[in-house]
């Protein structure tokens, strides 16, 4: 690229201004390329964040709903497809920033030392240059000085042969930082590509899935559900109270007795006023059959005496 003829030293200047263009051109377009696909990351990453949270809010949904059962599987199912999808697409985020992001964030430090290689060039041809003046300068003031003409002149051998040097590695350096540029951009692009590929079809996979599991809903199943549920909770009650009381009445009363007779339902619903009333009519019972037993008694008292009174009679 650069050429050590004196009479292109003007092509020196313009190809080492191009080159720093070219650097510049490249860093300030790979930064903002940078900024972006981070952005993209970024917003992809939030995408995940309330696919993530949308998922919670449908498997919450699914625990809670006891009547559809039919609806609470399709958002259990619903769910887990769109937790999956999330996991894709978690992977599409790592995948972005390890293969384009990170790819394009060291093309500072290689635009930095791109730089430094032009400057370094740069400077070799400014010493070269000063060599070339003082050569001419010594031969100006002492032509005749075969000893300072030799020495300068050496100088300038050296100084052009450094610069040789240096040019040409700059030149090879400046092509492979272009041929490194355009295939890393190319392999770059063509990642993304297939990172929003790979991703895009699986989600579409599942995405379907997840339609499917929609259309499984059987609201019409829900609907007569609800309906059983609206008419039975009543009937489960009423049934609930009957079986609560047929099972104390047995335990209250040994003897079989009328389920329906009032008398009954009321001792049952009142069970030591129950208790009180069953001791009274022992206690009245009793009281009554010792009644009878003195009221015989007495009669087989007063049918004895009245034999004795007759049998007194007879004899007189």
């Amino acid at each position: 690229m650069f050429r050590g003829d004196n009479s292109h030293s003007l092509s020196y200047e313009q190809q080492a201004k191009f080159i720093q263009d070219r650097i510049t051109n490249v860093e300030k377009n790979f930064g903002e390329l940078c900024v972006a696909f981070g952005d993209y990351a970024r917003r992809t990453a939030r995408l995940r964040d309330q696919g993530d949270e949308l998922a919670k809010v449908l498997k919450e949904y699914a625990n809670n709903e006891i009547v559809n059962k039919s609806l609470s599987a399709g958002l259990e199912n619903l769910s887990i497809t769109l937790t999956a999808i999330e996991e894709y697409r978690n992977c599409e985020v790592q995948r972005l920033e390890a293969k384009v992001i990170g790819e394009l964030c060291q093309y500072e430090a290689i635009c930095k030392h791109a730089r430094e290689e032009v400057k370094h060039t740069m400077s070799v041809r400014e010493k070269e240059l000063a060599r070339k003046k003082v050569l001419d300068k010594t031969r100006e003031r002492q032509p005749f000085n075969r000893q300072q003409v030799t020495y300068a002149e050496s100088e300038l051998l050296k100084a052009s042969a450094e610069m040789s040097r240096t040019a040409k590695g700059l030149s090879e350096q400046t092509e492979f930082f272009e041929r490194r540029k355009l295939q890393q951009l190319k392999a770059l692009l063509s990642d993304f590509m297939l990172i929003e590929l790979n991703f895009h079809a699986k989600a579409l996979e599942l995405l379907t899935v997840a339609h499917q599991q929609v259309a499984d809903i059987n609201d019409k199943a829900d609907l007569d559900n609800f309906r059983r549920k609206l008419r039975s909770p009543e009937k489960q009650v009423s049934t609930g109270v009957s079986a609560r009381s047929s099972s104390l009445a047995s335990l209250l009363q040994p003897s079989p007795a009328r389920e329906d007779d009032p008398a009954n339902m009321r001792r049952l619903r009142t069970p030591e006023k129950h208790g009180a009333a069953s001791t009274l009519p022992r206690a009245s019972s009793l009281a009554a059959l010792m009644s009878s037993k003195q009221e015989e008694e007495t009669t087989d008292s007063e049918e004895s005496e009245e034999g004795t009174s007759s049998e007194e009679t007879e004899s007189r």
